[in-house]
């Protein structure tokens, strides 16, 4: 179980360094344009450096820390306890939220039309 959360951890880590690099990247943009310089040919610049230290620095925070270690263990055993719905249950599943969905929207449309003559005929339009 403990190996799943730390390749959970090690995805999160990989996520970070992604969202950062992008954050570092537009704000540099904002400043300054000219910081984000090319380290590694063009497809790895300084933006992206700093996003791999921020996701590297994530993934250790969360590696070495014992609360959110304890945290995934816990999760991860209560996700081995959930029981998933079979195929037929599925498709049902979903045919009643399709169904639903379309009584829902006839009924806020028949709503609305129902609102705008009203206000048509108040306003006079």
């Amino acid at each position: 179980m403990s190996k799943y959360v730390k390749l959970a951890f090690v995805f999160t880590g990989i996520l970070a360094w992604v969202l950062f690099s992008k954050l570092f990247h537009s704000l540099f943009q904002l400043v300054n344009p000219n910081w984000d310089r090319f380290l590694l040919g063009q497809q790895f610049t300084v933006s992206d450096l700093l996003g791999l230290l921020a996701g590297a620095g994530a993934l250790f925070a969360m590696w070495f820390n014992e609360r959110v270690n304890v945290l995934g263990l816990e999760i991860a055993t209560e996700l081995k306890r959930v029981t998933y719905p079979n195929w037929p249950e599925t498709k049902t599943s979903t045919i009643v939220v399709i169904i639903t969905t379309i009584v829902v929207s006839l009924i806020l449309g028949l709503f609305d039309y129902i609102w705008a003559s009203i206000t048509s005929l108040i306003y006079g339009y």
